[in-house]
């Protein structure tokens, strides 16, 4: 499935980590919107940390974001870098089929977690260790369902491969700039991001493809910061429909490298 992302809340990492994948805005609530398909070009506004998004399918019920989240970060002054990963989720259910209003779908798990119930109803992992959600190689979800919202057993098959992305401390923004990552298996989609301050730019394509080049007028939409981020976000598309509802089961995997931006 070659459905594009474009809008995941930031609820995705809230109370969770710094970073994780490609972003649209960083909202206190979901911003849903339209499925779109073939390559997605944007920049957008919000806070200092990237987010995972995506756009809610027109036909979906609900949509669960199981995430790999791997992050690179060099300490100032020093050559030492440090990779954490984790595994943290998201879900959404909605009160109308491809609707904006949120709702209650009950107890909600991804593998062994049970994610918490915001007042808005979207639903959130806050991790108890540094690791997060121990996914292997597939999410498994477990809904006890609520009113219009069935109880839902699944089973996500297959996490994209941990992607690369640019091992360097700085990018400028004063010129065009190529980010680069090896093939990831098990892809449907790719995203390239760069996250500076408030401002964010990114492309999405198709898996296949292993670089995009950022034109020099788009990297001057940055902020100057130390506090930057280059980002590769490979997803796997999976669906279900549940007493005539129909579930999106996405499962990303996303690498993170701190740079700083420069003039």
């Amino acid at each position: 499935m070659k459905k594009i992302i474009k809008t995941l809340t930031a609820l995705l990492i809230a109370g969770t980590f710094i970073i994780t994948a490609c972003s649209k805005k960083e909202t206190a609530t979901p911003e849903p919107a339209t499925t779109t398909t073939g390559s997605t070009t944007g920049s957008t506004t919000g806070g200092s940390a990237p987010t995972a998004i995506t756009r809610t399918p027109s036909d979906a019920d609900g949509v669960f974001i199981a995430s790999e989240l791997n992050v690179t970060t060099s300490i100032p002054s020093t050559t030492i870098t440090v990779t954490s990963v984790l595994g943290s989720a998201v879900a959404s259910l909605y009160t109308a089929t491809g609707g904006t209003v949120l709702t209650d779908g009950g107890t909600i798990k991804a593998n062994d977690s049970t994610l918490t119930k915001q007042s808005n109803n979207i639903y959130i992992f806050t991790p108890k260790s540094a690791d997060g959600i121990g996914y292997n190689s597939n999410s498994t979800w477990l809904v006890t369902g609520n009113g219009s919202v069935p109880a839902i057993n699944y089973t996500a098959n297959g996490f994209p491969g941990t992607p690369t992305v640019n091992n360097i401390t700085s990018v400028s923004k004063g010129a065009s700039f190529t980010m680069n990552t090896s093939s990831i298996p098990g892809a449907d989609s790719v995203c390239f991001q760069i996250t500076a301050g408030s401002k964010s730019i990114y492309k999405i394509t198709s898996a296949s493809q292993t670089s995009h080049t950022f034109t020099a007028a788009e990297m001057a939409t940055l902020d100057i910061t130390t506090y930057g981020y280059l980002t590769v976000t490979g997803y796997k598309f999976n669906n279900t429909t549940v007493s005539g509802k129909k579930y999106y089961f996405i499962n990303l995997n996303t690498k993170n490298q701190s740079v700083s931006i420069i003039n």
